[in-house]
This record gives C-alpha cells, structure tokens and sequence, in this order.
C-alpha cells in the first residue's frame, strides 16, 4: 500500500512539474503514442494520419474526395515517395494535403485547411480519402 501511494505521489509531482514547464505532452505521450497507432492526430492545426496506401494513391483518392465534396481542386502531383494535392473550399479556403511514404504501402497523410487549421473539416476529408481508398 507504501509503494503504491509513493507511486500515485510520484506521477502526481511529475503531473504537475510538466504543467508548469509546459510539456504536458510529455505525460500525455502514451495517449499520443495511441493515437499515432490508430492512425490520425490533430496537431497544431493538421491532421495527420497514416494509411496503408502508397502516395499516388492517396493522391487519387484525394482528388475523388474533393469532387465529392465540391472544393475547387488547384493542383495534385505525387511520385512513388510523396505527393501534393491542393484545393479551395467553397468558401476560399485554401486546402493541402501532403502525403509522404513511410513504407512500401503505408503514406503519412497531413491534412490543412485555411491558415490556422479546421479539425473537423481536416477530419471529414480524411474520412472521404479513406473511403475512396477502400472503394476504388
């Protein structure tokens, strides 16, 4: 019972020294660590993700997405290593989807939209990417 409240004290202290220095994302790292496995974060105003995609892939399903959301597509390039696509929302904002290859089949995927981000938006496009990438 000793050991466990020195315990419980320790992570508490530790809580609360992170709080102070600002790296609360130290203490949460583990829930970050989680989240990366399951595949997508929202940080700093992007989303990123990993799919098991290669990036021309990605790209493609990207571009279906925008037509099936009705955002003016500007351009959309990728190469076996990484790729680019960029639209504007109906409302002019500008969106960029950056696609890099981590392995042969599996591509980081970051997601922005306007200057300071929009999650849900960044997280319905994802959705549709996904789903273009299962339905091609």
């Amino acid at each position: 019972m000793r050991m466990l409240r020195n315990v419980v004290m320790a992570v508490l202290i530790a809580a609360t020294m992170m709080q102070l220095t600002g790296c609360a994302a130290l203490l949460l790292g583990g829930a970050a660590a989680a989240a990366g496995a399951a595949g997508v974060l929202y940080h700093e105003g992007e989303l990123q993700g990993t799919i098991e995609a290669s990036p021309p892939a990605v790209i493609k399903a990207t571009e279906r997405a925008f037509r099936d959301l009705i955002w003016s597509k500007e351009s959309a390039r990728s190469s076996a290593t990484d790729g680019l696509a960029t639209a504007r929302t109906a409302t002019g904002r500008e969106v960029v989807v950056k696609v890099t290859r981590k392995t042969e089949n599996v591509s980081q995927v970051g997601i922005r939209i306007g200057t300071f981000g929009d999650e849900n938006l960044s997280r319905l496009l994802y959705d549709k990417i996904q789903f273009f990438l299962k339905h091609s």
